[in-house]
């Protein structure tokens, strides 16, 4: 069987950084034990000294297959976020696919809300849960089910079913 290569980029906010860390942390494992699937990854505490940021930012999304985005309201509401990077995952200029996961509890969609697009798009979550609702066991299952979810999109097992 042939290992397909998906490139992620991850799309998070700074100020989310313990959780998105954390879920980074406990979903690697899970990849790195699919044999049909190696998942390449990258996020911007890999730029190395002296490389331009936003520059370096656009063309590893360039690069990406998709945008694994934790979705909180610090994310919805960063500048940076809704210039350069959720533009290429969702909306009408989204080149890119949208893996969009909630790393923190949202408010309820509805009208009187500017959810930038992503409330269009089937979110994850464990049982209707954040990633940051979660304690112990249910974090591993929550990255585990996420692992999942990256793989059946990578590898287009989105269809009909028997």
């Amino acid at each position: 069987m042939a290992t397909q290569t998906v490139r992620i980029f991850l799309s998070w906010c700074r100020r989310d950084k313990d959780p998105a860390q954390q879920l980074v942390h406990d979903l690697r494992p899970t990849l790195r034990l699919f044999t049909d699937l190696t998942v390449e990854w990258w996020q911007d505490s890999h730029l190395t000294c002296g490389e331009e940021f936003t520059g370096s930012i656009k063309n590893r999304i360039d690069e990406a297959d998709f945008g694994l985005l934790l979705l909180s309201s610090h994310y919805l509401d960063s500048s940076f976020v809704l210039e350069h990077e959720l533009p290429r995952f969702v909306g009408p200029t989204a080149d890119k696919g949208a893996l969009p996961v909630r790393l923190k509890p949202l408010l309820s969609f509805g009208a009187g809300h500017n959810f930038q697009g992503v409330d269009a798009l089937n979110m994850f979550a464990l049982d209707g849960k954040a990633y940051t609702e979660t304690r112990g066991n249910r974090r591993t299952d929550f990255a585990n089910k996420l692992a999942e979810e990256i793989r059946r999109s990578a590898l287009g097992d989105n269809g009909y079913r028997r």
